[in-house]
């Protein structure tokens, strides 16, 4: 026969675990981020998951980023993608006439010749010596870009310089009801290993009894 005493003590038992399972996912996932810097207690030095590897993050990021994400083959398809090109032809047109126009406007006595098919017939030349030169200027641009761009180390440098604090409130703005499950989830298993601790504790008196 369980006693009262008995009885509470085994209640206590599943709610106790409870408690202790989510306090401890809770300090769990606090400590991803916290404490920024690193703090001793009691003999034991505390620092944040991500500050402590913020700058093995960075650089596993950054390599992944050039990798699989952003790279250079990235770069050059978009610079010399049709859309670039004909944006670039467009741009060379509107300049070409722009220079005609303010060459004609500053040198009158060169407006006086240069005018009707004559005229058209110069913006043509220009305007196609241009645009066939513009592939060329292009890849010398790609080449530049690729040879100075460090794309890994840009990313790494950014995210060593990234605000924890703003980090750490994005992830939990983002993550909030994942991060709570987890917190939650803690109490649950804590409170199934606080029933199976006092299955085992009742099976002598159930033997017995």
């Amino acid at each position: 026969m369980i006693s009262h005493s008995n009885l509470w003590a085994l209640i206590s038992i599943p709610v106790i675990a409870a408690l202790i399972g989510y306090i401890t996912n809770f300090i769990a996932v606090r400590m991803i981020f916290r404490p920024h810097k690193p703090t001793r207690l009691m003999g034991i030095t505390f620092h944040g998951l991500v500050p402590k590897r913020q700058k093995e993050i960075a650089a596993s990021l950054g390599a992944m980023i050039e990798r699989d994400l952003f790279s250079h083959h990235d770069i050059h398809e978009a610079l010399q993608s049709a859309e670039t090109t004909e944006e670039a032809s467009k741009f060379l047109s509107e300049q070409v006439e722009l220079f005609a126009q303010r060459m004609i406007s500053q040198n009158p006595m060169i407006g006086a010749f240069l005018q009707g098919p004559l005229l058209d017939q110069i913006k043509n030349l220009l305007q196609s010596q241009m645009t066939e030169r513009f592939p060329q200027f292009m890849e010398r641009v790609v080449e530049r870009v690729e040879h100075r761009l460090d794309v890994s180390a840009i990313v790494q440098s950014k995210i060593e310089a990234f605000d924890l604090s703003k980090l750490e409130s994005l992830i939990y703005e983002i993550s909030a009801r994942e991060l709570k499950t987890i917190e939650v989830l803690g109490g649950v298993l804590g409170f199934i290993v606080g029933l199976l601790q006092v299955g085992i504790m009742l099976i002598p008196d159930l033997l017995n009894g």
